[in-house]
């Protein structure tokens, strides 16, 4: 099978899944666009986008701007227009996938096997149907990878640009992806390519130019020096929610932390009242509004910037008086990392539909074999009597291919013998795919709780590409390369 037929054919089959969820019942959700905390409210992108994006604290402005736009320019159509972008974003993360997979020297007809089964599966549908940031998010990744495949090859400027304009995007939509990320992939590069370092700087200049002015304009207007404000309470979530009720009365009454570590993060504004100063009232409906139009809670109201303080000096004094609380968080976000990506509580109205189907797939392709109606966490199910058990509730396949094939791609880089089988932009794809999925995975376990499998989700494609190069390689296929390709080859 060759390259282009390869395309066809995964495109034929994203096509036809799609037909068969559409007639399974499954429907686009755009409820997020209303009900999502880290949108702007929908009234105020139909009438006041631009200043409210101006004023966001609580989010990087990337993905706001997109559903503003969307929301204003298609006010009354907007779910229809969302959930044709997510079908075509459906369609380049197919394409996007296999030509990945085949780049690391996965022949065509594997690459169309890995590819259709992970387009075709639950967890990618789910996401697709639904108006979050986190399909969006797989196909940068994606896109960024083949971009510095590309510019590898031909170290030119304008795929330097491309590389870096899609890790900007990315930190415009997710606040993973720090500056931090961003300049550790510099270095790599600066060092690995120094033939390359003059279209690198050239490519991540602007970047940093773009994101430093988010970072000044943050610090000047609310004193933070950062593209979201919501360490705070996401803080609060691993440390202070984690306590129960008598551990969190007993710490509040020796004044180990603040009456906040009873009060649970992401509260309304009103809870937090008898703890805050109201700031005075600014005019500006984005930062004034307890609650948007559509009744909840506004995150990016000026008094939740006291609240996030609390919440990290709260979450301070948990690690340094009473760390079990953190590693309860710990322990959740881990087992929840390798869950299949459609379990998820998030999804259980929407999965209804194709429930049979959802729970065969991730049994026979995950290794999931049981299940919880109310999706019950790591510690409830200890507290239920589960132990070693719980390893069941799990993707069994995801326990083992998961750490088996960061540590199969860590080895092609560092021994001498197998990574002669590789060229130097193959390696150093690889490179950037590893150091992507240990950061965005540190972010998840480190900085969250109960959602791991969902901040793994945009690291499913890294993943499927990583197992298919691993398989190849078990069963002999890979031959080693010449050091004639290790050398640079400008194009004609």
């Amino acid at each position: 099978m060759t390259q282009p037929a390869g395309e066809i054919s995964v495109l034929a089959v994203f096509a036809v899944s799609r037909t068969a969820y559409f007639v399974a019942g499954l429907r686009f959700n755009a409820r997020p666009v209303e009900t999502f905390w880290q949108m702007i409210d929908p009234a105020l992108m139909r009438t006041d986008l631009l200043r409210s994006l101006w004023y966001l604290h609580m989010q990087p402005p990337g993905y706001n701007l997109a559903i503003g736009l969307t929301v204003k320019l298609f006010p009354y159509q907007y779910a229809t227009v969302l959930w044709v972008m997510q079908i075509a974003i459906g369609a380049a993360i197919a394409v996007c996938l296999f030509r990945l997979i085949c780049r690391l020297g996965v022949p065509v007809s594997w690459a169309c096997m890995l590819t259709s089964i992970f387009v075709i599966s639950p967890g990618c549908v789910l996401f697709e149907n639904d108006a979050t940031y986190d399909y969006p998010v797989l196909l940068l990744l994606l896109l960024s990878a083949l971009a510095l495949s590309r510019f590898c090859e031909s170290l030119t400027t304008r795929w330097a640009l491309a590389f870096f304009g899609c890790l900007l995007v990315l930190m415009l939509v997710r606040n993973a992806f720090h500056v931090i990320y961003l300049l550790t992939v510099t270095v790599g590069l600066l060092w690995f390519l120094p033939v390359g370092r003059r279209a690198i700087l050239t490519g991540v200049l602007p970047v940093l130019l773009i994101l430093g002015g988010l970072y000044v304009k943050n610090g000047l207007l609310f004193g933070r020096f950062t593209s979201s404000t919501w360490l705070g309470m996401t803080m609060g979530m691993t440390t202070t929610y984690q306590l129960t009720d008598e551990e969190a009365a007993d710490l509040v009454k020796r004044g180990v932390v603040s009456p906040l570590a009873e009060i649970t993060p992401f509260s309304k504004l009103s809870e937090y009242d008898p703890y805050i100063h109201r700031p005075p009232k600014t005019g500006i409906p984005v930062l004034d509004q307890d609650v948007t139009s559509t009744g909840h809670p506004n995150f990016n109201h000026l008094a939740y910037l006291q609240v996030h303080d609390q919440y990290l000096a709260d979450s301070i004094a948990i690690w340094r008086h009473y760390p079990i609380a953190y590693a309860r968080s710990v322990a959740i976000e881990c087992f929840s990392y390798f869950r299949p990506a459609s379990d998820l509580e998030y999804f259980d109205k929407e999965s209804v539909p194709i429930q049979a189907w959802e729970r065969a797939f991730n049994a026979v392709v995950f290794g999931q074999v049981r299940h919880t109606e109310d999706r019950e966490d790591f510690l409830e199910l200890k507290d239920a009597g589960h132990n070693f058990s719980r390893v069941l509730y799990t993707g069994m396949f995801l326990v083992a291919l998961i750490p088996a094939t960061v540590t199969w791609g860590a080895a092609q880089l560092l021994v001498p013998r197998w990574r002669r089988r590789w060229t130097r932009t193959q390696l150093l794809v690889l490179g950037f795919i590893l150091f992507t999925i240990i950061f965005v995975t540190l972010v998840s376990i480190l900085f969250s709780t109960f959602d791991g499998n969902r901040y793994r989700f945009p690291l499913d494609g890294f993943f499927v590409a990583l197992a298919g190069g691993m398989l190849v390689q078990m069963r002999g296929r890979r031959k080693p390369v010449h050091p004639s390709d290790f050398q640079h080859h400008h194009p004609a």
